[in-house]
């Protein structure tokens, strides 16, 4: 057997070398670009003395449950579902504030609220509309 030379040796720990150089940066940089950053947000909260929706601006638009089915009431003047759409598509407010009497959205709105949800999201489906 004949021994290594050594030349060979320090080529061989040359590539060793580069190799440990390489990996070491690469760390580095996963570690820089990798951390997570977290931005602190205080959320307003709603003080136990205010009445729900006492202070919303826009468009008020109450829903009642009535004897004989709902009746909707656009800035306190009673008016139907289409009346209520031709409105809004005439002059559409910037904002609008939709009021409810205890119909079961609102109590399940308001029951997520209480426990902490403030991303809430409605979706409704057009009846007589085939998916």
């Amino acid at each position: 057997m004949s021994a290594a030379s050594p030349m060979s040796l320090g080529l061989y720990f040359i590539d060793i070398l580069a190799c440990l150089l390489f990996c070491l940066t690469l760390a580095l940089v996963d570690a820089r670009f990798g951390r997570e950053v977290t931005v602190p947000v205080e959320l307003p909260q709603l003080e136990k003395t205010a009445a729900a929706g006492t202070d919303l601006l826009g468009v008020e638009i109450v829903v009642r449950e009535a004897p004989d089915g709902v009746e909707i009431f656009y800035e306190g003047e009673p008016v139907s579902v289409e009346a209520l759409g031709a409105r809004l598509a005439d002059a559409p407010p910037p904002a609008i504030v939709v009021r409810s009497e205890a119909s079961p959205v609102t109590r399940v709105i308001g029951a997520a609220h209480a426990a902490g949800v403030h991303d809430i999201q409605l979706a409704y489906e057009t009846p007589g509309r085939e998916s």
